[in-house]
Formats: structure tokens, sequence, C-alpha cells
């Protein structure tokens, strides 16, 4: 355990007083007007994106809204929104069709209907009105996603805009057209038309009943113009619409003119769930936070969270967030008060992910905090502050942020350092030397601080030289495991599935991957040096923004672990459905152990579909008795998704592993640790180690390893923070109250409160005392 002492001398000023949850806050003195009061609060509210992709369908929507009506609308959840292209009728997949695959529903006016094949009730024109009146009558509130600009279709086909002689083709320019979808052309505000145009489709949407937009390609780049305009239309409809403005990173240069238009806007680009992104976040929190405005939010993105279904990066499984990290997740965006729009299918919610999304006093805090800012960032440990103004009480939040939470840097062959788009060539020529015995290689690609967005990353002519001095393309290599923060790591293409582009030079031998990838091999021991040319895809560096990436190479496992590693007394390394190894038995000498622990981790990736089986878990003393582990109750047993089953696999179903079906065994899910004391006289364990075949045909993860010990295995990564409460402005006892556990922890004077925060956790309080 790590000790760090925090002197905090904000000079805050606290009033005495106990919290009380019904009371309405005390004015901050901001006076709200105009759309502004349509979210007086940050909205709370589920969006389809994460959990759907562009796919989503109307019994899928309405199951959500059943859900948060029943589970969460007295929480303060009541946004359902629909996002992208529910105008395509044949979008079936968490990936966007090709443009000119696409069949549109589009009225006589150019404007985007709701496809009857994905949302039956909009059939005979009826758009999305049926499906709104359904959500309302849930006491819950409407959203839709739309694309700046107007559709091409309706400038192909000059199709009319309501209410004036003017067309769609004398309306638009191709200038500024979106680089990602292409669907639209740019509205030009000059043009005659323009204006009537935005008008005629917020008079569409308000008909329906839409109570909250989200507008993508808007505020990155800044669209000025047709902010404006949007903003004009939204108000001309007399109905309250809150405006919510994509992608991010909106310029923070803008941030006066977004807070005038828009009652929400975004900070980054898509958030998914690693740490990487939740880590880079702290910094766009703290530098947006002196813009937080009552009803004019900037927007930290939706919470990945619960189970995606077929999700762009995410399909079938549920979030690679720890527990650690989503409280972390939950504690930074109620301190920075962004909007709440949970990402998951509802349905499938665990009592976990409902109970930290329902938390009274965490809510509160997103809600009702003043004065939101980050205290402290320095060494991993980052600290926010707020203060409660019913009652001059402050919040405080203690992160531990310490290793990015993807590879461990000390042991690396290479590290090219940042490479972006100001490096010669947009990469860098590796030739490096391979430590003599060398059997592994590991290509890796981080990201370089920035966020991951648009990390297209190419491994150019990637190739091994032997002693002898044959040279082996990795490309004739099959991997042993390979990862990538977006897309599917692919052979002689890019991540997008194009050519290999560098800076406009086309290859043909390569791999195409994006950051956050590992892609491990196995080599012949006799390899003496690798050289590659590692650079950026041209399909990332066409796009503004982004693309900043690091290429590390190791030849030893580079990946983090919650456990020591070197005191396990067995390990299976590496199992997983795309290894050479699927399932090992595995054997180790207890004698004179007191105790056993059979740990399963995530072999350092993430912990998707890791459905793991031991199977005849037993120990044996030296006369040959056996004793089932299944036979006797464990200390303690944990793991990632749901709980540790007897004889049975973690889901539920019958132990089976290459088809064979095993009667006795423990079924669980990485990351797990299971504790027995063992009995006295037992000198060796056996087990087969497998994952199970209820996960064969899973579209991601199922990489695991086991591992076995005599001692405690879990590494003490937590740190000790002593809290100055006398640098706070405080005199005398606080009362210090756990928000995430809803309960006092005591009472303190100056740095008496030294709470433990795990690596990647956070502790969260609320501080109550007199001032100086």
């Amino acid at each position: 355990m790590k000790n760090l002492c925090l002197t905090f001398t904000a000079g805050l000023v606290l009033l005495l007083g106990a919290c009380n949850l019904n009371n309405k806050p005390a004015s901050s003195g901001e006076e709200v007007t105009g759309f502004k009061k349509w979210a007086a609060t940050p909205p709370m509210g589920w969006n389809s994106w994460d959990c759907f992709g562009p796919s989503v369908v109307e019994a899928e929507v309405k199951a959500n809204a059943d859900y948060m009506a029943k589970h969460l609308k007295e929480s303060g959840w009541e946004y359902i929104v629909v996002d992208i292209r529910w105008y395509a009728d044949n979008q079936t997949t968490g990936h966007y069709n090709p443009y000119d695959e696409t069949d549109f529903v589009i009225d006589e006016n150019g404007r985007y209907m709701p496809s009857p094949k994905r949302f039956p009730s909009s059939a005979n024109g009826a758009g999305f009105k049926p499906l709104a009146d359904y959500i309302h009558n849930l006491g819950l509130k409407f959203g839709i996603h739309i694309m700046r600009g107007v559709p091409k279709e309706a400038v192909f086909n000059k199709m009319p805009i309501k209410g004036t002689n003017i067309t769609a083709d004398q309306i638009y320019s191709t200038e500024s057209e979106c680089t990602w979808l292409k669907d639209n052309y740019t509205v030009v505000r000059s043009k005659e038309g323009a204006q009537e145009y935005y008008n005629s489709i917020l008079d569409l949407y308000a008909s329906w009943g839409v109570d909250y937009i989200k507008v993508d390609d808007l505020s990155r780049p800044y669209h000025t113009d047709e902010i404006e305009m949007l903003r004009k239309a939204i108000d001309q409809t007399g109905r309250p619409i809150v405006l919510s403005m994509s992608p991010g990173a909106t310029p923070i240069d803008q941030h006066e003119h977004a807070t005038n238009h828009a009652n929400m806007w975004r900070t980054i680009d898509d958030f998914w769930d690693n740490w990487a992104q939740l880590n880079y976040s702290f910094g766009m929190c703290a530098k947006w936070a002196p813009y937080i405005t009552t009803g004019a939010w900037p927007d930290a993105d939706m919470l990945p969270l619960g189970k995606f279904i077929r999700g762009e990066r995410a399909t079938d499984r549920y979030t690679n967030f720890t527990k650690d990290e989503q409280y972390t997740l939950m504690t930074l965006w109620s301190m920075f008060k962004s909007p709440l729009m949970f990402g998951g299918n509802l349905p499938d919610n665990d009592e976990f992910t409902n109970s930290i999304i329902t938390n009274k006093e965490v809510l509160y805090v997103n809600k009702y905090s003043r004065n939101n800012k980050e205290l402290y960032a320095k060494d991993d440990i980052t600290v926010w502050t707020a203060d409660d103004p019913a009652n001059g009480d402050v919040f405080v939040a203690l992160f531990n942020n310490e290793g990015d939470g993807f590879i461990k840097t000390k042991d690396l062959l290479y590290r090219s350092g940042t490479v972006s788009q100001l490096t010669d060539g947009f990469g860098e020529h590796i030739d490096v030397e391979l430590p003599e015995g060398s059997t592994e290689l590991y290509l890796i690609v981080n990201d370089s601080g920035d966020g991951i967005a648009w990390d297209h990353a190419n491994w150019i002519n990637p190739e091994i030289e032997l002693s002898t001095g044959k040279k082996i393309k990795l490309t004739d290599l099959k991997w042993q495991y390979a990862t990538a923060g977006w897309g599917e790591v692919s052979v002689n293409k890019s991540v997008s599935g194009k050519e290999l582009n560098v800076k406009g030079t086309v290859y043909k031998n390569g791999i195409g991957t994006h950051s956050q990838s590992i892609i491990m091999y196995q080599i012949p021991d006799n390899s003496v040096r690798f050289t590659t040319f590692a650079g950026l895809d041209k399909a990332a560096t066409d796009v503004k923004g982004g693309t900043t990436v690091e290429f590390m190479l190791a030849t030893q496992d580079p990946t983090p672990r919650t456990v020591d590693l070197s005191k396990a007394i067995a390990n299976t390394g590496r199992i997983s459905r795309t290894t050479t190894v699927k399932s090992k038995e595995v054997k180790a000498d207890i004698s004179g152990a007191q105790k056993l622990y059979l740990v399963v981790t995530d072999a350092g990736d993430n912990s998707g579909h890791d459905h793991a089986n031991w199977i005849n878990p037993t120990i044996y003393k030296e006369n040959g008795e056996a004793l089932s582990l299944t036979d006797i109750d464990w200390v303690s047993a944990s793991c990632g998704w749901s709980t540790v089953q007897k004889n049975k696999s973690v889901a539920g179903n019958k132990l089976t592993v290459a088809g064979k079906v095993y009667k006795t065994g423990i079924g669980t899910h990485s990351n797990s640790v299971i504790e027995f004391d063992v009995p006295e006289g037992y000198t060796q364990f056996k087990a087969l180690c497998s994952y199970d075949d209820e996960v064969l045909d899973a579209p991601d993860g199922v990489t695991m390893e086991f591992l076995v010990y005599t001692e405690n295995p879990v590494l003490d990564n937590t740190i000790s923070i002593p809290v100055d409460l006398e640098g706070l402005g405080f005199k005398g006892e606080c009362t210090i109250r756990d928000l995430w556990k809803n309960e006092d922890v005591g009472t303190y004077s100056n740095t008496e409160f030294a709470p433990s925060i795990p690596t990647h956790g956070v502790g969260f309080y609320r501080v109550s005392g007199e001032k100086k």
C-alpha cells in the first residue's frame, strides 16, 4: 500500500449543516431562461447506440422504456433515445451499411421517416408518434438522433421543401460533408430555403412528440451556421426539445457559442469501456469544468455499462469495466455534472449495475452540486470537489488512476514514442535485435494520451530474421491472439478493411489494427531480429483530429494482472480459442499448505465471455486418498460475472469441454479468486482447466489463464490518502459520509481521515463541519 498526503488549500467556504436529499438546493444566483429551462439538471436517459448500434428495432426500444419506467424512473431516469439511422430499412448490424447499399425511407418533402420494417407502428406515414405516445404514457420522454444536413436522396430527386417552392438541390453544398457517414450534404445557410428545411424537419419531430434531439456531425468540426439554424428551428416549433450536439471533441474555444445554442455538447469522441479512455476523460472534464452552466452541459458521453447486444464495438457481452472502474466512471460523470445516458440493454441489468445508477446520494451530486472542479491532479491521484448549495457541505472524490490498465511498460523491448501526423512519414522504421531464446513476440499499439478515436495503425512488412539468415513474414504465421480497441485486426488490409496506406503509399503486406491492440505470435527460438515500418493508416489521417499512437514491442507478456504471477505454484498460461492451448491439466505441490487459491485472470486483455471451468478439482494425500473440492465449502469465491457455481458452468449449464460433459467441477468467470482451507495431510492438487463450450461461438473474448496459489495472490495496489480537512477550510471535527455506501464513516479532524483507494477506484465522500 502506498501513502500519499494531500493538502488542499482551495479556500472553500463551508457551512455547518446536515444533508437532506429532499431539500431543494439553494439558488446559485444563476438565472435559467429560455431553452436552458428544458434541461435544468443534466439529462438522464437511455440511448440505443452502445447496445444496438444503428440497428435498433421498436420492440427493443419499448423493452428498455418499460424497464426504465418500472425500475429507474423514480431515480430520475427519463429519456428514451433512438440513435442513428432509424430511417434505414435494411440496417441489421452494429456497423453502418454503405450508402449505396442502404434502403432509405423518406417522405415527399425530403425528410427521413422511420423504417416500418424496424418500427411497425410508424407505417402509413405515422412516423414516430405512436412510439412517442407509448413512451409518454409510461411517464418518460422520447428522443431521436439525426445527422446534420439534408439527405442526398432529397437532393438527387429534387424533393420540395415543405411550405416553399424551393427544392433540396437548391440549398446544399458538397463542402464539409461528413467523413464517416455519407447520407447527407451540408445545408448552406445563405441559400433561400435553408432555414425552411430545418424548420420543416423540426416541425415534423415536434408533431411526433419528440422531446430530445441528438444532432451528429455537428460539433466536430464545429458547424456554426447549422447550429444556429437548428436552434432557430427548434424554437419556432414552440415545443421544448432538448438539443444535444455530437460528436466530440467540441472545440473548447466555442464554449460560449455552445452554451448559447445547445443544452449539451460532447467533450470527447465516442467513449467506450476501456481504462485508457476513462483515464483520458479526467483531463477533458477538468478543461470543461469552468464552463458548466445550468441548462447547458458539457457532455462526457454515454455510460458504456451493462450488457451490449450488437453494438459497433461490443456484441453480446457485458461492460469491460471492472467494478472499481464503474464506480470511478459514475463518480467522475456525477462530479462533472455530465448528462447521463446509459448504453447497455436495460432488461439485462444486474443488481450491481442498478445499484450504481440509482444511488440517490450520488445522483444528487450530479443534479444539484455547484462549483465542481478538479482540485488536484498529480502522481496518478486526482481529486475533485464540489459544494452542496442546500447546506454548504463539500463533496470530495479521491481517484487512484495508477497504471494505464492496458500494458506494463517496465520490460518492453521497444517504444516508438508518440507517432502522429507531425511525425515524418506518419510512422517509424523499426529494426530491433531480439533477446536470445525469445519464443514470443508482442506487437502493441497504445493510445498516446489523447483518446483512441481514429487511431488506425499499420505494421507494414513485419518480418523476423532467424540466426540462419532466413526471413519470415509475420503475415505468414498465425497469431496466438489479437485484440484491437476498434474493429478487427486484419492481415494485408487496414482495420477498416481497405488497402494498407500510410501517407498515400499503398502497401500489399502488413497488419492493420487500432490502438489498444496486442498481437501475440509464437516465434522460432532462433529468432534474432525484427523489422517493420509502423505507421498511421490514411483512412484515419484523412480525418481531422485523433490519430496519435505509440508502437511498442515485447518478448514477454506485457499485460497487467490483479494477482502476483511470481507467487503462483502452477500457471496454465493463456488458454483461448485462438491459441494452440485450449485446455490444460494442472498439477501443484501443496505440501504443508493451509490455504489454496484457485485463480482465473482475463490474461491481460479483457474479461469478455471468459467462462472458465476447473474440471475435477481434487486434492490428494500421499497415500492416494482424494477429496474433490466440490465436496467442501470454499471460504470465499468471487468472479467477474454472475456467481461461481459448483458442478455447473458459470451460466448454469452442464460443464462441457471439447464436447465432453463433466459432472464434477467449478464454473466461474474471469477475474476470479476462490479460496479454500486445506485439510491436514493433503499434498497435491490436480484439475483440468479450460473455457466452457457455451462460449465457443462468442463474438469476442474467451481468453484466460488459470493459476494456483497457497498464499493470498491479490496484489495490494491501494493508495492511502490522508486528507487535510483543515486545509479544506474546516476547524475541529468533521463528519465524513461515504456516498457509495450511503453510510457515515465517522468524525475526523486534520489529516485523520485516510481512506485506502484501490487502483482505478475512487472514494466519494460528503464532508460536513464548521468552517474556520
